[in-house]
């Protein structure tokens, strides 16, 4: 089933290399995470187009609605209309000791869809967690790799943390209208399905002006013998394992 793990890009907005919006929209015109899941992840994972998974209640395909499949065409017509100079330098920076050791080659596959754009010239530079994070935070890192697994498995808890005021990242981002209107409004309703017009709204909002960019969502696997019954179950919305569901049946 779906996992609740995600993995992003998370910018610092008010950087000169990726101030501009044309140059992280021209990044998630770019990024191909059917390519990059299949190359490092496999079946462990599937790509991701919002900060909400789409097991998530409110779950919207926002930036496959916004930017369809990957296209260098679209993104240097982004980078033209907004008079941004090619090939746009940046340093992609991830964590060398938190997530596994895939996420080097994780972003060795982003340098290397990015550079083959000609419209990027991006180097990748990995740092332990107990530099990497404070770093991040102070707004060291213009662009930098992250991952999420949430609280509780709502909506809200893969937006807000990110977007409101005092966010996890430290970003310097803020949209008045997420911040001021729809998150409230989204959190009035208790009713996950009454609250998806304003979560959608949300996630428009973060397709169009990509203060993070969404790359994939985790997988996870109940693996039995046949004689075991009840796996279907021994895994709830919350990837909370129910060992009561499982029992021994009758091997087929």
């Amino acid at each position: 089933m779906s996992g609740l793990e995600i993995r992003y890009l998370g910018f610092n907005t008010d950087a000169p290399t990726v101030k501009s919006k044309a140059v992280r929209q021209a990044m998630a015109q770019v990024v191909n995470r059917s390519e990059l899941v299949s190359k490092v992840y496999g079946s462990q994972a599937e790509p991701l187009y919002s900060l909400v998974p789409a097991s998530v209640t409110g779950h919207s395909n926002s930036f496959f609605n916004k930017y369809g499949d990957p296209s260098v065409t679209k993104a240097r017509a982004l980078l033209n209309q907004a008079n941004i100079t090619t090939p746009v330098k940046l340093t992609l920076h991830y964590t060398t000791d938190h997530y596994g050791p895939a996420t080097k080659e994780e972003f060795e596959v982003l340098r290397d869809q990015l550079n083959s754009s000609g419209l990027f010239d991006v180097d990748i530079k990995g740092t332990p967690w107990d530099t990497f994070r404070p770093a991040e935070k102070k707004g060291e890192y213009d662009v930098y790799g992250m991952g999420w697994f949430p609280d509780f498995p709502d909506a809200d808890n893969f937006l807000a943390p990110f977007l409101d005021k005092d966010n996890t990242l430290g970003s310097p981002y803020d949209n008045s209208r997420i911040r001021s209107t729809l998150i409230p409004e989204s959190r009035r309703e208790a009713d996950r399905l009454s609250a998806a017009g304003s979560l959608t709204d949300i996630q428009d909002i973060v397709a169009a002006d990509v203060p993070v960019l969404p790359l994939w969502q985790g997988k996870q696997y109940v693996a039995a013998r046949g004689d075991i019954t009840g796996t279907a179950y021994a895994l709830n919305s919350a990837s909370t394992l129910q060992l009561w569901e499982l029992g021994r049946g009758v091997s087929g």
